[in-house]
């Protein structure tokens, strides 16, 4: 049987369809009524409502629940040891992968007030009269172990906000990672680097 036999057959059920969905948004007025899924009765976020002693829409979470996401390793969630001291290694496998993931985020998170380079040179940096984000490079923050920079983007520091919402514990850590190798380009010897590399980078160089 062919596609063209098969048509007629096919158009009243399709027809019955589109009408249903007509009749199913008709609010027995001259057109119908496209705005009813959006002015229909319902309960908004941090609304107030009878319908609940505490008169709020919003319900508390469940006592014990935890995020889907949830890290059970502190040290991880937090970069500090269980003493508070903060972590001298990120607590991840420093792979190519976890740098890419840092490189990607530092792009988006990072570089538009640091830099690309994280040398503090950017549009949005030589217009911030306040107070310029500083470079990544400077000795002091250099200096900074692991923990202390994953602490300075999960809670923000100075004018700095926090990047708790934006990144997610793993992705703060890669953007650890990533800055370190940052810092890296800038002070490595280059008859400090593994054979292939300073090869490769010798030629590079004018």
């Amino acid at each position: 049987m062919t596609a063209r036999a098969v048509a007629p057959a096919v158009w009243p059920v399709a027809l019955w369809l589109v009408a249903s969905g007509l009749v199913g948004c008709d609010n027995h007025g001259a057109t119908p009524d496209w705005s009813r899924m959006i002015t229909q009765p319902k309960l908004l976020p941090f609304g107030a409502t009878d319908l609940f002693d505490d008169q709020r829409a919003m319900r508390p979470v469940p006592a014990g629940a935890i995020p889907r996401a949830w890290i059970a390793d502190p040290a991880r969630r937090t970069g500090c040891t269980a003493d508070g001291a903060d972590l001298d290694a990120a607590p991840l496998p420093v792979t190519r992968a976890l740098l890419e993931r840092g490189r990607e985020r530092f792009t988006v998170a990072c570089a538009p007030c640091h830099g690309v380079a994280g040398d503090g040179d950017s549009v949005v940096a030589r217009n911030m009269q306040r107070r310029r984000p500083p470079s990544l490079h400077e000795p002091r923050l250099v200096a900074l172990t692991p923990g202390a920079l994953y602490r300075v983007i999960a809670s923000g520091y100075g004018v700095m906000p926090s990047y708790q919402t934006l990144l997610s514990v793993d992705d703060r850590w890669a953007v650890v990672a990533y800055v370190r190798t940052l810092e890296l380009s800038w002070t490595a010897r280059l008859d400090a680097l593994p054979g292939a590399v300073r090869d490769d980078a010798g030629r590079s160089l004018p």
